[in-house]
């Protein structure tokens, strides 16, 4: 078989674009994070929708500090900053933004914001214009019904960094762990709720931990309001707020995990679980 030669100079001729697409990238890196623009944590509270399709592979960044909404998505022609306190519609290029290894991503120091114009809310929603094209972050829909941990942390970015960063009380665990009794853990939530966000991957973690099987968590999700105060289950249980946690100790309700208690949310659990409301049953 007769091998074909490639000339060293079209050779060199293919490969140079390649090397230089991997300079530049190597040089983005040696950038540091610009001072403000960073720490912008992946959201599961948005989706993308542009012309009036999901952009299903979008990537939504927040960061409450300043605050602002990065959006990434090959469904625009860049990446989009939306500023809320100034109403700004921003494009930065895509070489300027690095992930970081927890997650989260960065502008690079020298990424220049170049203005698009403004975005309007209209109810839970925010619209704005990018080339021509009609975007809006919508709402995502609520989990709803009852749910297992896992499903939570697969949907919920918040849920799993709230999750990571909580250290649940060890006396507490200890004993949950090592309790007979057969315990449904039954919390009702909102995915769409600020203080379920705050508190129910706190008990995610405290699940983690117990790693007992007789002790059953299960999450119950409501839809957004009104129509989530209108599920049957809230009727049913008496739920005033949320989250609440109905704790079932030998199929009976024992008591609840309601208000301030959830600032010690294992503590209070091992409380009914193993208190004299329990002792009963």
């Amino acid at each position: 078989m007769r091998q074909t030669r490639v000339p060293v100079r079209a050779a060199l001729a293919l490969l140079l674009p390649a090397l230089g697409l991997l300079a530049a990238a190597t040089s983005a890196q040696a950038v540091p994070s610009d001072a403000t623009l960073r720490g912008f944590e992946p959201s599961g509270e948005y989706m993308l929708v542009v012309d009036n399709k999901l952009a299903s592979a979008a990537e939504i960044y927040q960061n409450d500090k300043i605050p602002a909404f990065l959006i990434i998505s090959s469904a625009l022609p860049s990446p989009v900053m939306l500023t809320p306190r100034t109403s700004a519609v921003e494009s930065v290029n895509l070489m300027k933004i690095a992930k970081q290894k927890d997650g989260s991503v960065d502008l690079l120091a020298d990424a220049v914001l170049a203005p698009l114009g403004q975005f309007q809310i209209a109810g839970e929603s925010i619209s704005f214009t990018v080339s021509g094209k009609k975007a809006s972050l919508d709402p995502k829909p609520a989990l709803t019904g009852t749910r297992k941990g896992a499903d939570l942390l697969a949907n919920l970015p918040e849920y799993v960094r709230g999750s990571k960063g909580y250290n649940p009380n060890p006396g507490a665990i200890a004993a949950l762990a090592k309790d007979g009794k057969p315990v449904v853990v039954h919390v009702v939530f909102g995915s769409w709720c600020p203080h379920c966000r705050q508190h129910v991957p706190m008990m995610l973690k405290a699940e983690s931990q117990v790693k007992n099987p007789k002790i059953k968590f299960e999450y119950y999700g409501l839809g957004r309001p009104p129509d989530g105060w209108k599920d049957p289950e809230v009727k049913r249980l008496g739920v005033k707020g949320i989250p609440t946690a109905i704790v079932y100790v030998n199929g009976l309700e024992a008591g609840r995990i309601e208000a301030q208690a959830w600032a010690a949310r294992e503590v209070e659990l091992n409380k009914i679980v193993n208190g004299p409301a329990a002792k009963g049953k």
